[in-house]
C-alpha cells in the first residue's frame, strides 16, 4: 500500500449522524473500534432529528405490554404481501426482520434511548395477512435534553415540522378536532403543555429519538465532529481505507483501519438528481438541506452498485412560496389532507384519489402517467379544497383557525369563484364537489372508496364512510396548493446483510459500508408502518457496526505529525 498523508487515523469514518449513523458508532465503539463521526452541518442528527422518531420494528420487545403476539413468518407474510416481489433483495427483509428486535434491545441498553409502543399507530396495513393493529411503530418517551446531554443538547437538531407532542398525544389532539372519539389520558390543554416542554427543553419524536441515541455515542467514546463534509473517499488496493472532507474549506484526510460507514442521507435536495432519478420535476424537500446525495455520489465514484434509485418517501405538503429555514424552501407538514371534509384535485380539478391514503400512496397517484392522454395528469401541485367547517378545526401551514386568510391560500363565497382562482373550469369543480357531496348522502364513495382503507381509520378504531366523509357545504370555501414533499429518497446503494457495499462489477467495495437513506431502501415501492425507514436504519446500522468491529485493523499509514 502506497504510503498516505492522513490528518488523523481512526479504526471507522462515519459519515453522517442520522439514526443509521448513530446506531453504527456505537456499535463498533462498543466492541472496541476507535470511531469518528463526521457531520457535514453545525448540529447533528440528521433527517431522522427532523422526523417523527418512530422505528418501525417487527417482533420487539415491546409489543407484548399491549398484548400483541408477532412471529418471523408474520412479518415476512406482512412485508412480502405488500412488496409484490419488487422488493431490491428478499434477503435484506429477512435480515431486517431476524435482526430489529435484538438492535433495538442493544442500542437502548447503550444509549439514552427509550421507546415505548406509539398505541395510536398500527401498520398501514394492519388489515392484510401477518399485520399488526399496533406493537410494531414505537416512539420515544419525552426527554429532558438537558439532562441527557448537557452542553451538547444546543448541538442535536430539533425538528421544524411537529411540535413538542409525541404520537399518541397529536393523534389524540387531531381526533378531538376531527372525531368525536376519545383517547385516553392525554392533557387538552395542548398549549399549555408546548410552552411547558420549550421552557424546559423536553424533547419528543424525532428530536428526542437522536438525542438520546447521541447520548450513547457520546459514552461510548465516539468523537463527534461537525462542519466537516466527506467529499471522495480515499481507495489504496481496491479497498476503501479513508476520507478526504472539508471543513471550513480546509481539507481533511481521516484514514480508517477497518473501514468506512456511509450515512450521510439521500439526494432529495438536488435537483438534477431527483429530475434523473424519480423522474418528477415538482418535488419540494422536507429534509435537512444538506442531503443532496454526497455519500450516493462518492459510492458511484469507487463503482458501488445502486438499487431502488425511483422511490421516495413522500408527504404532500404546503408552501407559501416565500418560508425558508436554512437558507432553503421550507415546506409544512401540517396540511389535514385527510380530514374528512376535504377532497383533493388536480390542476383540471378532478378529484384522483382516495384522500385517506397514507402519504407514501399519495405520492405515487401524484406521479401516475396516463397512457390516454399521454401526460400526467395529477402532477403537482394539487389542491386541498374545502369548506369553512374544515377551516374551523385544523391548522394549515401557519393558517389558524380565526385568523384572517393568508395570501398563499385561496379564499371564495362559492365553489365556482373559488375554481376561477384556481385557475380551473369552474364547471369541472362545481360537478366534483356536488359528486362528493352525493357521495356522502350516499354513505360510500364509488369513484376512490373513501373511508374503506385501514389506514384512513387506523387512529380512530377503523375506517368507515360515517367517520371518513363530510358534506363540503358550508362557505366560504378554500383552496390550498399540495405539492408532493420528499422526507427522503430511498434508492441509494446496494449493500449485503453486513451493511457492506456492493459492487456494480459483482462482489464487494471492500472497507466501505453504507446505512440510512444512502443505502437502498430494502421495501421496494410500499411502506409497511410508521418509521419503515427508522428501523431499517437502526438495524442495519448495528450490523454494520457489529461486523466493523470484528474486522482487523488494515495499515493505512500514520497521522502527519503537527509542525509547531
Amino acid at each position: 500500500m502506497a504510503e498516505q498523508h492522513w490528518d488523523r487515523v481512526v479504526d471507522v469514518v462515519v459519515v453522517g449522524s442520522g439514526s443509521g449513523a448513530i446506531a453504527a458508532a456505537i456499535t463498533a465503539a462498543k466492541g472496541g473500534a476507535e470511531v469518528e463521526v463526521i457531520e457535514k452541518a453545525e448540529q447533528f442528527g440528521g433527517t431522522s432529528a427532523w422526523s417523527g422518531g418512530m422505528p418501525w420494528m417487527p417482533m420487539n420487545s415491546k409489543m407484548a405490554s399491549v398484548g400483541v403476539e408477532d412471529s418471523r413468518a408474520d412479518a415476512l407474510t406482512y412485508i412480502r404481501g405488500l412488496d409484490c416481489d419488487r422488493a431490491p433483495d428478499q434477503e435484506l427483509v429477512e435480515t431486517f426482520v431476524d435482526n430489529a428486535a435484538t438492535a433495538l434491545d442493544y442500542l437502548e441498553a447503550n444509549s439514552a434511548l427509550n421507546l415505548v409502543v406509539a398505541k395510536s399507530y398500527s401498520d398501514y396495513f394492519a388489515d392484510r395477512p401477518g399485520g399488526k393493529p399496533r406493537g410494531r411503530s414505537l416512539e420515544p418517551v419525552p426527554l429532558d435534553a438537558n439532562a441527557v446531554l448537557g452542553d451538547f443538547a444546543d448541538k442535536v437538531r430539533d425538528t421544524p415540522h411537529i411540535p413538542r407532542l409525541t404520537q399518541d398525544e397529536m393523534a389524540a389532539e387531531g381526533a378531538r378536532r376531527n372525531l368525536p372519539i376519545s383517547h385516553g389520558d392525554v392533557p387538552t390543554d395542548i398549549m399549555a403543555l408546548l410552552a411547558e416542554r420549550e421552557a424546559n427543553n423536553i424533547r419528543t419524536i424525532g428530536p428526542a429519538f437522536m438525542s438520546g441515541l447521541i447520548r450513547g455515542a457520546l459514552d461510548a467514546g465516539v468523537a463527534l465532529t461537525n462542519n466537516t463534509a466527506a467529499d471522495q473517499l480515499v481507495v489504496e488496493n481496491g479497498e476503501v481505507v479513508g476520507v478526504i472532507a472539508l471543513n471550513e474549506g480546509r481539507e481533511v484526510r481521516i484514514g480508517a483501519r477497518r473501514g468506512v460507514v456511509l450515512g450521510c442521507g439521500g439526494f432529495e435536495w438536488n435537483s438534477e438528481k431527483v429530475r434523473t432519478y424519480l423522474g418528477v420535476p415538482d418535488t419540494i424537500a422536507l429534509s435537512p438541506p444538506t442531503n443532496v446525495g454526497d455519500g450516493l455520489q462518492m459510492g458511484l465514484e469507487v463503482g458501488a452498485d445502486v438499487a431502488n434509485m425511483t422511490n421516495a418517501v413522500a408527504f404532500p405538503s404546503v408552501y407559501d412560496e416565500k418560508s425558508e429555514l436554512e437558507g432553503a424552501p421550507f415546506a409544512s407538514l401540517t396540511a389535514p389532507r385527510n380530514d374528512p371534509g376535504v377532497i383533493i384535485v388536480n390542476r383540471q380539478g378532478e378529484r384522483f384519489v382516495n384522500e385517506g391514503v397514507n402519504y407514501m400512496d399519495v405520492a405515487k397517484v401524484h406521479r401516475a402517467y396516463d397512457p390516454k392522454t399521454a401526460s400526467y395528469p395529477n402532477q403537482g401541485p394539487a389542491w386541498m379544497v374545502f369548506d369553512q367547517d374544515v377551516r374551523d378545526r385544523n391548522v394549515v401551514m401557519d393558517m389558524f383557525p380565526g385568523q384572517p386568510t393568508p395570501e398563499w391560500a385561496l379564499e371564495a363565497p362559492t365553489i365556482g369563484e373559488l375554481a376561477v382562482k384556481m385557475g380551473v373550469d369552474p364547471a369541472v369543480l362545481e360537478q366534483q364537489v356536488e359528486r362528493w357531496n352525493s357521495h356522502v348522502d350516499a354513505g360510500e364513495d364509488p369513484d376512490f372508496n373513501r373511508g374503506t382503507i385501514w389506514w384512513e381509520g387506523f387512529q380512530i378504531e377503523g375506517p368507515s364512510p360515517a367517520k371518513n366523509m363530510r358534506h363540503l357545504k358550508n362557505g366560504p370555501f378554500y383552496a390550498v396548493k399540495l405539492y408532493n414533499g420528499i422526507l427522503g429518497t430511498v434508492g441509494g446503494l446496494r449493500i449485503n446483510s453486513n451493511a457492506q457495499v456492493r459492487a456494480s462489477r459483482g462482489g464487494l467495495v471492500n472497507g466501505l459500508y453504507a446505512v440510512g437513506n444512502t443505502a437502498a431502501g430494502i421495501f421496494g415501492q410500499t411502506y409497511p408502518g410508521g418509521g419503515g425507514t427508522l428501523g431499517p436504519n437502526l438495524t442495519f446500522g448495528y450490523l454494520a457496526g457489529k461486523h466493523l468491529s470484528a474486522q482487523p485493523a488494515r495499515e493505512v499509514g500514520a497521522a502527519a505529525v503537527a509542525q509547531g
